[in-house]
Parts: structure tokens; C-alpha cells; sequence
């Protein structure tokens, strides 16, 4: 199916798909013209069911790229530019691509030795495998999330769909493509609709991102929190018209200080929720809703089912979730077929859905739940505090206490920090230590580590 996608939309109407930065405008036509040049000189050595590993940044010659192996049948594994040799040539090995190309550290050819011009004839299946997402790589080995055709397909249809997205739409994309977000939050549904993307191969830069959305006609832009935060927080933002564009914030939980600088402005925002393994699009709650209901990511979308099971841990089954992990016997599926996010979640009498914490941060303490996402919320209504992450360690006593580490504007009294949280939160809830630091280890992506902050607690033998 995807093979066809670009002639198919070019057909209905042959219009721009992508605007790269550096390369140029691409009509559809073109997209599709400049992806047959690629499989046809990738196709001397690549063939069905064959991986090519991509080290590179943002640019129409990737985007290209995805849909050249869609025509060879082959699979498409993006690796982050910005992790360790050692960890890239770990998926090198797991891989065994057929070619890499590499932009960055000399291990393949570079986009510009590929461009051919000759076509091809593939038609593949939905049950192909058309990339390899490695995830959990923040908190261990990292795992090759094996994303079929299907998945994609039906991420994309759940999404034009259920977010009402069109062909008038257009987005930037500044999230990696490296990952899951970079593809399958905007890109591929857009371009399955008619709509359409520019793309950067700079890295995020809040004011130009907000040039970029203000100035190009954008619509609709998705950034994980620390983007939104910082895109609030740069000087154009308070004086540039951004009526036309709908926030999504995804990959973390959305701090209350940025939504209100944009509820302020009066912009359109809500919050998403997904994972690399399924969609990542499984849920949708309007602007309009969200703004009534700023924790909640909504309901599920078409073709998206979703429960909890007895723990409180969000279970989701439909054709948008992945196959399994490469060369993985770890089994994610339930007997129902349903996956294990990994996730606690709870649901409201309105059916509409809110993330409470991960499993492996909630903390036991005394015989008691502490979900550090709470603890975190009511610490951050202090207006000296920047940022703030709460983690458990191991206790003789409480099995577990609860650390908090703050990043803050001027110093804090600990003893006046905690009367505050005693107005609302009970006193298990409350840090036993405050942990005073710079700054928070954080993912590329803007994920606080807490595995490191445990780490770097362990290694301090408790900070006091």
C-alpha cells in the first residue's frame, strides 16, 4: 500500500507534500520521483525483507528514503545520531543491515551518492515490516520495536480521522527521525491526506519554530513538553500570531505553568499520549475539552481499544500496534492480544482518560501508592520552582521514601516547602529529602532520567 501512497495522492491532486528547509519544495510527484531514484540505486543490493540502517538528521532525501524501501519490500531501521558508538554499533549488529547510510560517523554512503533515476515494481504487504524503532534505551539495552506496514497504515487512518486532519493541514516537524514521533504523529498521516510537512535538518530552535509555524502556514505542530516550554517562554511568542495552529504535546506529561502561557495567548492545545509500540496515536480530546480537562488525553481513537486491568495499567489492542521486538522472546501481549503499556492510567465517569504515572516510578512506601507525577504537580505550584522530578529509593524502614530533586530560581526553605505540600497532599506523599541540583538529567528527547537521579542518589548516599 504505502508503495503507491505519493503516485496515488499525486493523482487526486499533485501539490506540495514537503517543504525542506535546505533542499527545496517537493510536490508530491516529486517526493515520489525522488523515492524511485533511490530504490532504484538502493535495489542493486537491497532486497525483500532486507534492512537499511539511516544515521542522519531531518531532510526530504530520509523522508524519501521510507518510502524507497516501502518499494523494495525492505525495512527502514533510524538510528539517533547522538547516542554512543558503542550503542550504534550494537543495532548494527542486531540488524546486520544490507547498506547504512550515514551521514554523521563514516559507517555507510551518504544520501547524495544514492540518487539515481530508474524506476521499479514492487507491490508489498501490510504485514511487512517497514521499520525498526528502538526504544527503552533511556532505562537499559535498548529494544528493536519491529513497526509493520499495518501499523503505520492504521496509525495514519486512526489519525486523519479522529483529529480531524485534512489536506489543507500542514506541520513543521521538529521531532527527531530517529523516532517513532518524527514519522507517525503528523508526517505520514498528513501525507496520507492531501497535507503537508516541512522539514529542518537543524536541530529545535524555539524561535524559529515559531517563525517557521507563524510565517509557512502551519496548522497543526507536535512538540514534547520541554519544546512547548521553551516555545513559551522565547519573546516572539507573547507578540506572534499563532491563532491558526493546534498544539499537541506528547512524550511526557504537559506542566501546568506552559499550559496556562498558552491557554493565556488563547492558542489551541491538547494533550497526547502513545508509545513507539502502538500507534504512537491512541487517544483524542479536543482544545475545547482539554482546556476543562487539562490531565486528560481524552478518549480513544477509531479502530483503538483501550482498558485497565486490575492494577490501574493501560492495556490497548487494534491493527495500530506493533509485532514485537527484534530477536526478542519478551512477550508484551496478554492473551486477549492486548499490550502492555507499562502504564497507569485512570478513567472518569465522562470515559475520558488521564495518565496517572509508570508503573516503574510509582513508589511503595509503608504499604502505600505514591505516584510521582502528583507529587511533582503540587511541587511546582511554588513559583520559585523550575522543574522538579520525584523518584523512590530503597529504605530500610519504608520499604521506599520519597526524593524529590528541584531545580529552582533562588533558594528554598525545606521546612516552609513542606508545610506548603501538607495543604495538599497526606504525609506519606511528602519527600522525606529535597535534592537541590543545576539542572535534571534529561533523554534527547526532554524525558527526565530518573534512573539517573537513582543513580545519582545512590552514588551520594543520600543527600539530606
Amino acid at each position: 500500500m504505502l508503495e503507491n501512497l505519493l503516485k496515488a495522492r499525486a493523482n487526486i491532486e499533485d501539490k506540495l507534500a514537503v517543504e525542506d528547509l535546505k533542499l527545496g519544495c517537493f510536490k508530491y510527484s516529486q517526493l515520489d520521483e525522488l523515492s524511485e531514484d533511490l530504490a532504484s540505486r538502493l535495489s542493486k543490493s537491497v532486497k525483500q525483507s532486507d534492512k537499511v540502517c539511516a544515521i542522519a538528521q531531518n531532510s526530504v532525501y530520509y523522508l524519501a528514503l521510507f518510502f524507497a524501501l516501502r518499494k523494495l519490500g525492505a525495512t527502514l531501521v533510524p538510528i539517533n545520531p547522538n547516542v554512543e558508538k558503542k550503542m550504534i554499533e550494537q543495532i548494527l549488529n542486531d540488524t546486520k543491515p544490507k547498506v547504512i547510510i550515514d551521514e554523521h560517523f563514516g559507517y555507510g554512503v551518504k544520501f547524495d551518492e544514492l540518487l539515481n533515476s530508474q524506476g521499479i515494481d514492487y507491490e508489498n504487504k501490510q504485514s511487512d515490516i517497514a521499520m525498526i524503532l528502538y526504544t527503552g534505551g533511556t532505562t537499559g539495552k535498548p529494544k528493536g520495536a519491529l513497526i509493520p506496514e499495518r501499523q503505520i497504515v492504521w496509525n495514519a487512518i486512526n489519525t486523519v480521522f479522529s483529529w480531524n486532519i485534512g489536506a489543507n493541514d500542514r506541520t513543521f516537524n521538529t521531532m527527531p527521525m530517529h523516532h517513532t514521533a518524527g514519522w507517525n504523529v503528523l508526517t505520514l498521516p498528513l501525507l496520507f491526506c492531501g497535507g503537508s510537512v516541512i522539514l529542518d535538518s537543524g536541530k529545535f530552535d524555539p524561535g524559529k519554530t515559531i517563525d517557521v509555524l507563524s510565517t509557512k502556514g502551519c496548522t497543526v505542530y507536535m512538540g514534547v513538553p520541554t519544546m512547548l516550554d521553551a516555545i513559551s517562554k522565547h519573546p516572539s511568542f507573547q507578540v506572534t500570531d499563532l491563532s491558526r495552529v493546534v498544539f499537541i504535546s506528547g512524550g511526557g506529561v504537559l506542566s501546568p505553568r506552559v499550559f496556562e502561557r498558552f491557554k493565556k495567548r488563547g492558542l489551541k492545545i491538547f494533550q497526547g499520549y502513545g508509545l513507539t509500540e502502538a500507534g504512537p496515536n491512541n487517544f483524542y480530546i479536543s482544545p475545547e475539552r482539554f482546556a476543562k480537562k487539562p490531565w486528560s488525553v481524552g478518549k480513544p481513537m477509531l479502530f483503538v481499544q483501550a482498558k485497565l486491568d486490575k492494577t490501574g495499567e493501560l492495556l490497548i489492542k487494534g491493527p495500530h500496534v506493533f509485532q514485537g521486538y527484534l530477536g526478542k522472546e519478551e512477550n508484551p501481549f496478554d492473551s486477549e492480544g492486548y499490550l502492555h503499556t507499562g502504564d497507569v492510567f485512570c478513567i472518569d465517569e465522562e470515559g475520558d482518560f488521564f495518565f496517572v504515572d509508570r508503573i516503574k516510578d510509582v513508589i511503595k512506601t509503608g504499604g502505600e501508592n505514591v505516584y510521582s507525577t502528583e507529587v511533582e504537580r503540587v511541587i511546582l505550584e511554588n513559583a520559585y520552582v523550575k522543574e522538579a522530578a520525584v523518584i523512590g529509593v530503597p529504605d530500610e524502614h519504608w520499604g521506599e521514601k520519597v526524593v524529590a530533586f528541584l531545580v529552582c530560581e533562588k533558594p528554598l526553605n525545606v521546612e516552609e516547602l513542606k508545610q506548603e505540600l501538607r495543604k495538599k497532599l497526606a504525609s506519606y506523599k511528602i519527600p522525606k529529602d529535597f535534592v537541590f541540583v543545576e539542572s535534571l538529567p534529561k533523554s534527547s528527547f526532554g524525558k527526565v532520567l530518573k534512573s539517573e537521579l537513582r543513580r545519582m542518589y545512590e552514588k551520594g548516599g543520600g543527600f539530606g
